[in-house]
């Protein structure tokens, strides 16, 4: 539709039906301002939104005429005026950095070898400290020799003489204590 088609319908038909300005102002509580902006396809001087198509409706159904065959000229009219906006190019999520995830793999596996390491090494600590005990608890008892130069039994701990009982045939109590033998 060229421009001053819509504009130029409008004032048409409100002239022929002998119709001011002011009247159609007063009857539709629409500004005079925003009917001679219609009028004159003044696009600028309208408020956006539904707010045209809104006007277009009320002066249509004021004047008698088909809302929807106007409706549809305004709609042409004013879109040829109208300058679509840029299509907005589509933003991008950005894709998070490569490193992040080599970090954490890389946290992860220094993390097993710590805890594998640690449990070695826990193990080895628990075999030493069980052979020490093993080895600090042992005890010997030794029957008297073949020649009868030697008392009848010793006692050994941890490889120590500990105490001996005297002679052959003799008896008595041994009681073990943490004193070296003197």
């Amino acid at each position: 539709m060229a421009k001053g088609t819509f504009g130029e319908r409008l004032k048409r038909e409100r002239e022929l039906r002998e119709v001011s300005l002011e009247e159609v102002s007063t009857a539709t509580r629409i500004s005079s301002r925003f009917l001679q902006a219609l009028e004159n396809e003044d696009w600028s001087r309208l408020p956006g939104g539904v707010f045209g198509r809104g006007f277009v409706r009320t002066i249509a159904r004021y004047l008698g005429l088909s809302e929807e065959s106007l409706l549809a000229e305004y709609d042409l009219a004013r879109g040829e005026n109208l300058n679509a906006p840029p299509a907005k190019p589509e933003e991008r999520i950005p894709s998070p950095p490569k490193l992040i995830p080599i970090a954490i793999l890389l946290g992860i596996l220094l993390l097993l070898v710590g805890l594998i390491v640690s449990g070695i090494y826990g193990l080895r600590r628990l075999k030493a400290n069980r052979a020490k005990k093993a080895a600090s608890h042992r005890m010997l008892l030794q029957s008297p020799s073949k020649d009868g130069d030697s008392p009848a039994v010793l006692l050994y701990l941890n490889a120590r003489v500990m105490t001996s009982l005297s002679t052959r045939g003799s008896s008595g109590r041994i009681r073990p204590s943490a004193k070296r033998p003197g």
